[in-house]
C-alpha cells in the first residue's frame, strides 16, 4: 500500500519517467501548493476569530434579552403583590375579623364586591379575584358574586389555601392549574391577630402574561418560588401550557440552578432533545429565577453565513491561484508539447505511448479517424429516432423559423415539398376496463404505434413515418404531389380501417382515428394534427364513427340552433332529489340526444358542465357539504370525458351515485334528530297554527327537504302527524274537561263539523260517544 501511494505521489508531482511534461506536473503542483495553504490557514483564522465574536454577541443578546424579561415580570408581579395588599389591609375585611359586621353582611358584600373589582380592572393580567374567610364559609368573587364555597368551582383550591401556613405565595393550585392560571394568594387577616382565618386570592392568566413577556416563555413554580423560562423549542407546543412545564421540570440544569447561589450565570448543558444549549439566568431579590435557554443550533444556524462566506472566498481565491498557476505555467511550453498534452488526453487508455514524439501524436490521428467513421455509422443508427424526435417538435410548433425546419428536413431526410396528411388514432376505455392505468400512456401509445408501423411497411401504397406523441398514435402520411386527392383520401381511410380493425382483433383496442387535410408543404403539418384532434372532438356526437374526417365533418353541420335543454335538466334534478336514479338516467339520455343535435362541440361540452353546476347546487339545496361535494373534483374528471358515451356512463357510474350517497349520509346523521325536534313542536304547539314552512325556518332547512325527510323518519306525511296530534289533544280534553265539543274544537282549531269528521275517522266513533265511553269506562 506505501509503495502505491509513493508511485501516486511521483506521479502527480513529477509525472512518469521518460515521458516528456514531468516538469509541467511539477509546477503546477507546487505552485497550487503554495498559494492554497496559505489562503486555507488565513481562512481558518479568520473563520474561528468570527464565529468566537458571533458567539460572544449572542450570549450578549440573550443576557440583555434576559434582563428585559425579568424587569417586564417583576413589574407585573409587583403590581399584583401590591394590589393585594391593598386589598387585605381594607377597612372593611379588617372590620370582618373584629367582628365589626353584625348589621347587614350583604351589604359589607356589595362593598368589598366593588372594591374587588376596581382591583381586578386595574390591570389586564388578572382573571379573577376572590376572598374567603371560615366564619361564613362564603367566596366573593368578581365573576360569580357571592356564592357558597360547596358551590364554588375553585373549592379544592381554596382548602389547599386555608391549610398553609405563608403569608403570601404564588403557586399553581389543582383546579386552577387546569384552567390555565397562575395564583397569587395572601392570608387574613394581615393586621391583627384573630381566631377566624381568610384569604384573598388573584388569579392571573399565565398565556396572556407569557405573550407580554416574550414569545416562547414558560411559567413554573418550584416550591415557593417562581421561575421564567424562555425556551424557542419545536418539542415545546408554543403556547403555555402545563405539559411544558412538565417537560422543562425535567431538565436536570433548571435544578442546578435553582439550587446555585449565584445570582446571575451561564453555561452550556443539555436541553429537551438531549442536544447542548445555553443558559442564562438572574434571580431576583424577591426569590424568582429567570432562566433564557439558547439552543447550540440556533446560534449555528446565526453563524452559517459567516462559514459560507469563509468557504466562498477561499475557495474563490484557491481557484483564481489555480487558474494563474495553470496559465503561467502553460505559457512556458513550447506549441509541440501543448499538442503532445493535447494528444494524451484524447488517447488516454486508447494509444500505446512512444519515445517518438511525432509518432506519437501520427498514432493519434489515426485513432480520431477511426473514431469519426464508428460515429458515422452511429449516427445513421439513431437517425429514425432523431428523426421522430424532429417530428414530434413539428407537432409542437416549436420551428417558429421555417430556416431551421428545413434545416432540420435536410438533415434527417424529410421531404419539405410532398402531400401530407396527418392521422391521430387513440384508444378508448382502456383505462376504464382496468387493463391499464392512467400512467401507461405511453405503453399504450407505443403498442399502437407498432400496429401501425407493421401495417404501413405491408402496404406498397403507403409512404411515411409513425410515431407515439402525448398517449397516442400519430401516422404521419406522405405522397407525391401529382397523387389525385380523391385517390389520396381512399387509400387514408382504407389503412384508417385496417388500423381500426387490427388493434381490435390482436389487441382488443377499440379505437378512434382522426384526420386532417392533405397539405402540400411540411410546415403545414401541425395544421393537418390540429384538424386530426379536431376531428376526433366530434366524438361526443359521433359515438356511432370510428374513423372521423374533418372536411367530412365539418362539410355535414347543419347549423341547427343551440338550445340548452332546461326542462330536461330540471327532470334529472328532481329525480335525483326523489332518489330515482333510473329516472334520472332516461332523463340524461333526453338531455344528451337533445345536445348532439347541435353539432356543436363547445355548445355540447360546456352544457355538460352547467348541467353538474346544476347538480353541485342541488346537492347543496340538500344540506350537503360543498367542502365535502368539491373534494371530488367533478368538473376535472368531466374535462377527462371525450365521447358521449364516456360522458353519460360517467353521469350514471359515478356523479349520480355520488348524489345519492351524499343526500343518505346527511339523511342518516341529521334526520332523525331533526324530526324529533319537529315532532316535539307539533305536539307543544298542535292548537296552534302550524305549517310545513314555520316548522322548516325553525330548524333552518328548506321545506321540500323536511318533508322528505318527515316522510321517510315518520312514515307518514307532515299534514297527517298534525291532525293526529289534534285528535290526541281532543281525547285528552274530552276526557279531562267538561268543555262541549263545540268549545274543543274552537280550542284545536277546527269547527265543530270538522273536528267530528277527522275524530271519527281515526278512531271510528264520534267524540261524544268516545267521552261517554271512556268515562263510564
Amino acid at each position: 500500500m506505501a509503495n502505491r501511494i509513493q508511485s501516486w505521489t511521483r506521479y502527480l508531482f513529477f509525472g512518469k519517467a521518460g515521458r516528456s511534461g514531468k516538469y509541467m506536473h511539477r509546477f503546477v503542483w507546487i505552485g497550487c501548493l503554495a498559494v492554497c495553504i496559505p489562503i486555507g490557514l488565513a481562512g481558518m483564522i479568520y473563520y474561528n476569530l468570527s464565529m468566537e465574536r458571533m458567539k460572544s454577541e449572542i450570549m450578549d443578546e440573550s443576557k440583555s434579552s434576559l434582563v428585559l424579561l425579568k424587569d417586564r415580570a417583576e413589574r407585573i408581579l409587583q403590581s399584583i403583590e401590591k394590589e393585594s395588599l391593598q386589598l387585605a389591609a381594607d377597612p372593611a375585611i379588617y372590620d370582618l375579623f373584629t367582628n365589626r359586621v353584625t348589621d347587614n353582611p350583604l351589604v359589607w358584600h356589595h362593598e368589598l364586591l366593588t372594591k374587588i373589582t376596581l382591583a381586578k380592572n386595574a390591570t389586564d393580567f388578572i382573571n379573577e379575584i376572590y376572598f374567603y374567610n371560615d366564619i361564613d364559609h362564603i367566596v366573593v368573587s368578581n365573576t360569580y358574586g357571592t356564592i357558597d364555597i360547596d358551590n364554588y368551582k375553585f373549592k379544592e383550591d381554596i382548602e389547599l389555601l386555608m391549610k398553609q401556613e405563608a403569608i403570601s405565595s404564588w403557586s399553581y393550585l389543582p383546579s386552577s392549574q387546569r384552567e390555565g392560571y397562575l395564583t397569587f394568594a395572601r392570608r387574613l387577616p394581615v393586621i391583627g391577630k384573630s381566631p377566624s382565618r381568610g384569604i384573598i386570592a388573584f388569579q392571573i392568566e399565565t398565556e396572556v402574561v407569557s405573550k407580554f413577556l416574550q414569545a416562547d416563555t414558560t411559567i413554573m413554580s418550584q416550591g415557593q418560588e417562581l421561575v421564567f423560562v424562555n425556551y424557542p423549542d419545536p418539542k415545546l407546543t408554543g403556547k403555555h401550557t402545563f405539559m411544558n412545564a412538565d417537560k422543562l421540570s425535567s431538565l436536570p440544569a433548571l435544578h442546578k440552578i435553582s439550587e446555585s447561589d449565584n445570582t446571575i450565570d451561564s453555561f452550556y448543558d443539555d436541553g429537551l432533545n438531549g442536544k447542548r444549549v445555553h443558559y442564562s439566568y438572574v434571580k431576583s431579590v424577591f426569590g424568582r429565577t429567570y432562566v433564557a435557554i439558547v439552543p447550540e443550533e440556533s446560534i449555528t444556524e446565526r453563524l452559517i453565513w459567516i462559514r459560507s462566506f469563509t468557504m466562498l472566498t477561499v475557495l474563490f481565491l484557491i481557484a483564481l491561484a489555480v487558474v494563474i498557476t495553470y496559465f503561467s505555467t502553460k505559457r512556458a511550453y513550447s506549441p509541440i508539447e501543448q499538442l503532445i498534452k493535447h494528444s494524451k488526453a484524447v488517447g488516454a487508455g486508447k494509444v500505446q505511448s512512444k519515445d517518438n514524439e511525432l509518432d506519437y501524436i501520427r498514432e493519434c490521428i489515426d485513432y480520431l479517424s477511426k473514431e469519426t467513421q464508428y460515429l458515422g455509422s452511429y449516427m445513421e443508427k439513431i437517425q429514425p429516432t432523431l428523426r421522430e424526435r424532429c417530428l414530434q417538435q413539428l407537432l409542437d410548433g416549436d420551428y417558429i423559423r421555417s430556416e431551421s425546419l428545413i434545416q432540420d428536413c435536410d438533415t434527417y431526410g424529410l421531404t419539405v415539398n410532398s402531400n401530407y396528411v396527418v392521422m391521430v388514432v387513440e384508444v378508448e376505455n382502456v383505462y376504464k376496463e382496468r387493463r391499464f392505468l392512467p400512467g401507461d400512456k405511453p405503453i399504450v401509445a407505443f403498442a399502437v404505434t407498432n400496429v401501425m408501423q407493421e401495417l404501413m411497411g405491408k402496404s406498397p401504397h403507403l409512404n411515411g413515418y409513425v410515431f407515439p406523441y402525448q398517449g397516442k398514435g400519430i401516422a404521419l402520411m406522405q405522397w407525391k404531389n401529382e397523387m389525385e386527392q380523391i385517390k389520396l383520401h381512399h387509400r387514408v381511410i382504407e389503412f384508417a380501417n385496417s388500423v381500426r380493425e387490427s388493434l381490435k382483433n390482436y389487441l382488443s383496442f377499440e379505437a378512434s382515428i382522426g384526420m386532417g387535410r392533405c397539405y402540400s408543404h411540411i410546415a403545414d403539418v401541425p395544421v393537418s394534427y390540429k384538424e386530426a384532434e379536431l376531428a376526433l372532438q366530434y366524438r361526443i356526437y359521433h359515438d356511432s364513427d370510428s374513423i372521423l374526417h374533418i372536411e367530412d365533418l365539418e362539410n355535414s353541420k347543419t347549423g341547427s340552433a343551440f338550445r340548452y335543454p332546461r326542462e330536461l335538466e330540471g327532470a334529472i334534478i328532481e329525480s335525483l332529489t326523489k332518489g330515482e336514479v333510473e329516472e334520472a338516467e332516461k332523463s340524461l339520455t333526453g338531455f344528451s340526444k337533445a345536445l348532439n343535435i347541435s353539432q356543436s362541440y363547445n355548445f355540447i361540452h360546456q352544457s355538460y358542465y352547467v348541467l353538474v353546476s346544476a347538480i353541485i347546487t342541488s346537492l347543496e339545496k340538500q344540506e350537503g357539504s360543498i367542502l365535502d361535494i368539491l373534494e371530488h373534483n367533478l368538473f376535472g374528471q368531466l374535462e377527462s370525458k371525450h365521447t358521449s358515451r364516456e360522458i353519460t356512463d360517467w353521469f350514471v357510474e359515478v356523479l349520480f351515485p355520488l348524489y345519492k350517497k351524499l343526500t343518505e349520509d346527511y339523511y342518516n346523521n341529521v334526520g332523525q334528530s331533526v324530526i324529533r325536534q319537529v315532532c316535539k313542536y307539533i305536539r307543544e304547539h298542535c292548537t296552534e297554527d302550524i305549517s310545513l314552512v314555520l316548522c322548516a325556518e325553525r330548524m333552518g332547512i328548506s321545506h321540500s327537504y323536511l318533508s322528505r325527510l318527515f316522510k321517510k323518519e315518520m312514515g307518514i306525511n307532515f299534514l297527517e302527524f298534525v291532525v293526529e296530534c289534534r285528535v290526541e289533544e281532543t281525547k285528552r280534553l274530552l276526557l279531562e274537561t267538561d268543555q262541549s265539543i263545540s268549545e274543543i274544537a274552537a280550542i284545536i282549531g277546527y269547527s265543530e263539523r270538522n273536528l267530528t269528521r277527522v275524530f271519527q275517522r281515526l278512531t271510528r266513533m264520534t267524540p261524544g260517544v268516545y267521552r261517554t265511553e271512556n268515562r263510564n269506562g
